[in-house]
């Protein structure tokens, strides 16, 4: 696919650097690429120095056959603007970046204008994945798929858990088949499981399956936790307004610290049923007094990467039950790993997981198509929905004849109204969606699937 990307901080590189990987013909533009000599030495990227707003630049970037514009500029109007001047100029789709909450209250009117295929919103994304893992308090992370049906949970194997030393096969005896375990963080590798994988202390697992499920699997293993009701959130960031409305619609009890006051007066406008405490949170004693010891659930979201570890470091200190930790730069993930630190959410990773799934989408229209994506860890695995279409070679082939290829696994199907954890036995329909474990990027279409 040919895409051109306009503007590069941390989502545009991002963005980048993960479509180059999936055989995308990438250009960037931007007016200075000062800084990006990483970016500028890749061979299998092309960029085009100068204002993606003038129409001049966006031809030299190619971009009247171009497939899909992507524009990530630092404002929201410069956005906009270039995606409509890019559209004008012959891009078949375009994604804009609008983040600012009033555009996007208006955004399918905005899209409708302006005639953009996609807008991301990374701090809105970023604020709901957020608050899907707080609705399960015992896991590290959350997500859903086939449209909330079916949702994979990460957990920590800790000291004295029942889990420890169990086979997959035995857990799934003792719980009915009733969830998947689909993938395992031990150290530094991901293992797709088979029947005899046992788990181990300090394994990081990932878990698919209906809520009711999970619940039952939680109450076996002892790990059901309290609901989350009281949550304070350090920073008063454009995700915390987002998040704090999502906590309060759920029924949680929300107080923010902030440090600006100007920007507390905005948040109590804003956010009216929430506490809004105008304070630096880097004093330990502001915390005390707003009672972080009482509280289910501490969300560090500050502009400063390092300030956010802290602070979280400090509120698992405290045993906190939940503490959910934003950061901006992918290269703290191993002192992320050293602070002890399971939750970890990045905005524009968030962002790229859904331009990636758009982008397969488009790619695969055609054919059995992604529906859905969610990358885990920097890209060594990820979780794939597609919709079964004519064109798959495996139609109504029993799964333990299918020849599947390495490091994948099929974790559930859709068919219907009905949720199936599949067996060898297990027939693929047209029609049915499914769930499938890919390690290493291997899955590109259905039909990689198989051998």
């Amino acid at each position: 696919m040919k895409i051109v990307i306009a503007g590069i901080g941390k989502l545009g590189k991002y963005l980048t650097n993960l479509l180059v990987k999936e055989d995308n013909e990438i250009t960037l533009v931007d007016i200075n690429f000062s800084g990006k000599e990483s970016l500028i030495n890749n061979e299998d990227v092309n960029y085009v120095e100068g204002n993606a707003l003038d129409s001049n630049i966006l031809i030299e970037a190619g971009i009247s056959d171009a497939d899909l514009l992507i524009s990530v500029m630092k404002s929201d109007s410069e956005n906009m603007m270039c995606s409509l001047i890019g559209k004008k100029l012959g891009a078949k789709h375009t994604i804009a970046r609008i983040r600012t909450p009033e555009y996007f209250n208006s955004v399918n009117i905005i899209r409708d204008m302006l005639g953009l295929s996609m807008v991301i919103n990374p701090e809105a994304l970023a604020a709901a994945q957020i608050a899907q893992a707080l609705s399960i308090p015992s896991a590290l992370d959350a997500t859903s798929f086939f449209k909330g049906k079916m949702e994979v949970i990460s957990l920590r194997i800790k000291e004295n858990s029942k889990l420890n030393e169990m086979s997959i096969e035995e857990l799934s005896k003792k719980i009915n088949n009733k969830i998947i375990v689909c993938a395992i963080e031990r150290a530094d590798t991901v293992i797709i499981p088979s029947g005899d994988t046992k788990l181990l202390v300090g394994d990081k697992i990932h878990i698919t399956g209906k809520r009711k499920d999970i619940n039952i699997f939680l109450k076996y293993a002892q790990l059901i936790s309290r609901k989350t009701k009281k949550v304070i959130i350090a920073g008063g960031s454009s995700i915390a307004v987002y998040l704090s409305q999502i906590l309060i619609d759920m029924g949680m009890h929300v107080k923010i610290i902030e440090r600006d006051e100007q920007r507390c007066k905005f948040l109590s406008e804003k956010i009216p049923n929430s506490l809004i405490i105008h304070g630096d949170i880097s004093n330990q004693n502001i915390l005390y007094e707003e009672g972080i010891k009482e509280c289910d659930a501490f969300v560090s979201l500050t502009s400063l990467d390092e300030e956010n570890i802290v602070y979280s470091m400090f509120a698992s200190s405290l045993c906190v039950p939940k503490v959910i930790t934003k950061v901006n730069h992918i290269n703290l993930d191993g002192i992320i790993k050293k602070a002890n630190i399971d939750t970890v959410i990045a905005s524009h990773k968030v962002a790229a997981n859904h331009v990636v799934q758009y982008i397969r989408a488009v790619e695969n229209s055609r054919r059995s198509s992604c529906e859905a994506i969610y990358k885990f860890d920097d890209d060594v695995f990820e979780i794939i929905e597609f919709k079964v279409k004519e064109d798959f070679k495996g139609l109504n082939t029993k799964i333990k004849n299918l020849n599947i290829k390495d490091n994948l696994l099929i974790s559930a199907i859709q068919r219907g109204k009905n949720i199936i954890y599949p067996n060898g036995e297990e027939e693929i329909k047209l029609k049915d969606s499914i769930l499938i474990i890919a390690k290493n990027g291997t899955l590109r279409n259905l039909n990689d699937l198989v051998k």
